[in-house]
């Protein structure tokens, strides 16, 4: 018997989704996909599979 898929709901900025929606689209996948890959490498990683840095270093590193 295979699992049923659940949804996940987050708000966004209106701009921030349409920004994320032509992301997915230039690298070939779709928004619905990008989510369930981010979610399976924290899973994996057992925390962001990225370093996580305070908005005001941002570029000072």
């Amino acid at each position: 018997m295979s699992e049923k898929m659940t949804p996940i709901v987050a708000k966004v900025l209106p701009t921030e989704k349409d920004r994320f929606f032509e992301a997915t689209e230039l690298i070939g996948t779709t928004p619905s996909n990008a989510i369930r890959m981010f979610i399976t490498a924290f899973n994996r990683a057992g925390t962001f599979p990225f370093e996580i840095m305070p908005p005001e270093t941002k570029g000072k590193v």
